[in-house]
């Protein structure tokens, strides 16, 4: 149903009403505790801040820009998967993070449903990342295959390790640039400007500015009377 449909003519507001679960409910409670707001409040902020970021008008900022890609879906809202929606969940696949006894580090594996009565299980690293990104990060991840398809790369960790790659050779270049340019203070002869004094300069004597008059200082002694 549309907003406002169930409205009176005579109504000045549109009352707004969902269902959600109880472990989200004490998740939002959690978030208006420690923002100090009541859900009522928090809800219509952010209403207000969908509505703007939605609108030509506001330029958006690195923050709304994020939310907006985080609110991404690949089957629209209305039929994508949500946690808050009441409705029965199934395990899809199982990412396990592993650990041995008496070992350092973590081991991560993927495992697919049962098909068939055999279950996937893959230790692949490109696939793991991949899925986890695609998941939990809809909106990142679209852009980043799209990046990686202009790139000409074949997976996710590709384009991850040549965006690194790149990023770090301009810092390299920006920070040699900096070194070549060096301080902006300096006199032609080196010294550093002492900004409120004048810089005193020497005059250098050339044969051109040779003053004919100073005595010669090299006189001849051929010997001629």
């Amino acid at each position: 149903m549309a907003i406002g449909n169930q409205k009176n003519e005579n109504e000045k507001y549109n009352v707004l009403s969902t269902k959600i679960t109880p472990e989200m409910a004490e998740v939002l409670n959690t978030i208006c505790d420690a923002m100090k707001v009541d859900v009522y409040s928090l809800l219509q902020w952010f209403v207000y801040t969908l509505v703007r970021a939605s609108s030509s008008l506001h330029e958006l900022t690195p923050e709304i820009r994020k939310l907006m890609t985080m609110l991404e879906s690949d089957h629209g809202w209305q039929h994508s998967f949500n946690l808050a929606n009441p409705a029965s969940l199934r395990v899809a696949q199982v990412v396990l993070i592993l650990e041995q006894k008496d070992r350092r580090g973590f081991g991560a594996v993927m495992i697919d449903k049962p098909w068939m009565g055999e279950a996937r299980q893959t230790e692949c690293v490109d696939e793991i990342l991949e899925r986890v990104c695609e998941v939990t990060m809809k909106g990142i991840y679209r852009r980043l295959r799209l990046l990686g398809a202009d790139m000409q790369c074949d997976n996710l960790s590709d384009v991850l390790l040549t965006m690194i790659d790149r990023q770090k050779n301009m810092m390299m270049e920006e920070s040699e640039f900096d070194e070549m340019q060096g301080p902006a203070d300096l006199t032609d002869s080196g010294k550093t400007y002492a900004y409120g004094k004048r810089t005193k300069t020497r005059q250098h004597l050339t044969p051109d500015t040779f003053d004919a008059r100073q005595k010669n200082l090299f006189e001849s002694n051929d010997g001629a009377q």
